[in-house]
């Protein structure tokens, strides 16, 4: 246990897992909420908070819209407060497909800008975290903004992160930015279930045939090539169109083959959560015994 940093718990949360990338559009959010939705079928109690300040896209798959600009009155976060807040204070998360979800986006127009300087996102993303009334949860996904800065940088160095998921696509300039996300998550102790490969080939909506639409990277990336793949999500027309109504694939089209390949993420995600724990176990008993 020596040299190990001491990180904070989400109170009443028993697997903390995150959800990140090198870059945007990959579908890591599509991935997060399908995530959230398919163990929340399994009969977990699940949280999902959207870490993306800039760009929040998950109220919208989710089927919660908020069109109007909301006027500068409406908007409250208890960003500022020190300690904790009183119950009657906490915002109340909502419930869709079983989970509960809280995002910047709820409390601001899908067309309003927000733009906290990188510095202050981090703090805003965790107070945020900590401002909602979760209850008793088995999971808490986190789907982050694209990059390796903020808020990725103060939330490793302050929570303690059951897992990090990494979502990529095929071609060699998102596993390039992806493997960087891999270097900064090993680089601050969070341990890395696997990737998840997004966009793998195209469904033909006509004949079911599976074919590739990105140039699949020949350039090996030692350290991502070295991880679990999780799972490889083919891109259906129809999954598409369910999403931007709210409705997650794994509920719309269950029966589908994009569906199966969530469920079969969620399989090994849970695997590789096991594994790591039973090391990690292992890790402790062995330094224990040199003790």
């Amino acid at each position: 246990m020596h040299g190990r940093i001491k990180r904070a718990r989400v109170d009443c949360v028993d697997t903390l897992l995150v959800v990140g990338s090198g870059k945007g559009g990959v579908g890591k959010s599509t991935v997060s909420v399908n995530l959230a939705v398919a163990l929340a079928k399994q009969g977990a109690s699940v949280g999902l908070l959207d870490g993306d300040a800039y760009g929040p896209s998950i109220p919208m798959m989710l089927g919660v819209r908020k069109r109007g600009a909301a006027q500068e009155s409406e908007v409250f976060l208890p960003l500022a407060q020190h300690g904790k807040l009183a119950p009657e204070r906490m915002l109340k998360p909502l419930p869709r497909y079983g989970i509960k979800v809280m995002s910047v986006g709820f409390f601001i127009g899908e067309e309003q800008a927000v733009a906290p300087i990188p510095d202050v996102l981090g703090m805003l993303i965790r107070q945020l975290l900590y401002s909602v009334d979760w209850g008793k949860l088995d999971y808490l996904i986190i789907d982050l903004p694209p990059g390796n800065g903020e808020p990725q940088a103060t939330l490793c160095r302050e929570l303690q992160i059951d897992g990090a998921i990494l979502v990529t696509t095929p071609q060699d300039i998102a596993r390039i930015d992806t493997a960087k996300a891999l270097a900064m998550f090993q680089g601050v102790g969070v341990p890395v279930l696997g990737v998840v490969r997004n966009m793998d080939g195209f469904l033909c909506p006509h004949c079911g045939e599976r074919v590739e639409i990105f140039p699949r990277s020949q350039e090996a990336r030692e350290l991502l090539d070295d991880l679990p793949l999780l799972g490889s999500i083919p891109m259906d027309p129809s999954t598409v169109i369910s999403g931007d109504k709210g409705q997650p694939v794994v509920v719309s089209n269950a029966e589908s083959p994009v569906a199966a390949a969530f469920l079969g993420m969620v399989e090994r995600i849970l695997a590789a959560q096991v594994e790591g724990a039973e090391i990690k176990k292992g890790d402790l008993v062995n330094n224990e015994r040199e003790d």
